[in-house]
């Protein structure tokens, strides 16, 4: 009995260290497959990434295209002329004075002609330079200045233009690149001055489109405003008639004189001819006299 007592638990104790066995290659199987449970959804999770993705390209792509336009901005070349008539004997101070506002401003004094006649108000203008956002302020405080008489602005838009002269500027450059590597790959010397000279000619482009692109860049980032200054009775030509008889007078008065010189310079041209007509008279009445018998 003991002896069987004894199989049996032997038995029961191999069983009870199978099943545990077993149980424990269940458990690393489970273990397993919650691994892959765990990687399937971060997989899962990637690839949603990836196809939301494209969801906000769009959103970038508008960053990008605002950034571009930002960057490009509309090309506008302006100009203003202003009359101004300032007080008498202050000219000079008048353009110092325009001079500081412009400087202010971070603008640009280009140069000034002045006319100070001795008997005649004096007149003069000045030309400045100034960047496009202080353009409008500017102008108001030159318009301040003196007495506001008149004004001529203009305005361009160069936008286009400027587009393209950047596209066609970039397509040189790339060509010059392809150039530039086929020079390196040139293993004859005949090869080397063919890559040359259409190098130049595509670098010689180059130039010519950075000078116009560097040109529209400079008017467009700064107008130009000129100030016609003027003294108080500089704004006409001197001893210019006011009233209407005065000025038909000075009209009939012109007329005379235009009318006068058209007969001295008729006389001047016919005088030799009347001279040289006299002389011929004179020979043909010598040879018709009647001889002595």
């Amino acid at each position: 009995m003991r002896v069987r007592r004894a199989a049996v638990g032997m038995a029961l104790v191999a069983m009870v260290v199978a099943a545990g066995c077993s149980g424990r290659g269940g458990g690393a199987d489970t273990a397993g497959g919650g691994a892959e449970a765990q990687v399937a959804p971060d997989q899962v999770a990637a690839s949603a990434k990836d196809q939301a993705a494209p969801a906000t390209k769009p959103g970038s792509t508008g960053t990008a295209t605002q950034i571009r336009l930002v960057d490009l901005g509309n090309r506008i070349v302006r100009t203003a002329t202003v009359e101004l008539e300032v007080g008498e004997g202050r000219l000079n101070d008048t353009i110092n004075r325009a001079t500081d506002v412009v400087t202010r401003a971070k603008g640009i004094y280009v140069g000034s002609s002045t006319s100070v006649p001795g008997d005649d108000a004096a007149s003069g203008q000045v030309s400045f330079r100034v960047p496009v956002d202080a353009f409008e302020p500017v102008l108001r405080e030159l318009k301040g200045l003196g007495t506001y008489r008149g004004e001529q602005s203009s305005t361009e838009d160069v936008t286009n233009q400027y587009v393209d002269l950047n596209g066609q500027l970039a397509a040189w450059r790339a060509q010059e690149r392809v150039y530039l590597r086929l020079l390196d790959r040139a293993k004859s010397i005949a090869d080397v001055i063919a890559v040359q000279n259409q190098l130049q000619q595509v670098q010689s482009n180059i130039e010519r489109l950075q000078g116009q692109l560097n040109h529209l860049e400079d008017q467009s980032s700064f107008s130009t405003i000129v100030l016609h200054l003027s003294e108080p009775g500089a704004a006409g030509p001197a001893g210019q008639p006011q009233g209407r008889l005065a000025r038909a007078w000075a009209t009939a008065v012109s007329g005379l004189g235009v009318m006068a010189a058209a007969v001295l310079v008729g006389v001047v041209w016919l005088a030799p001819v009347a001279a040289l007509a006299g002389l011929v008279l004179v020979g043909l009445r010598a040879l018709r006299r009647p001889r002595p018998a």
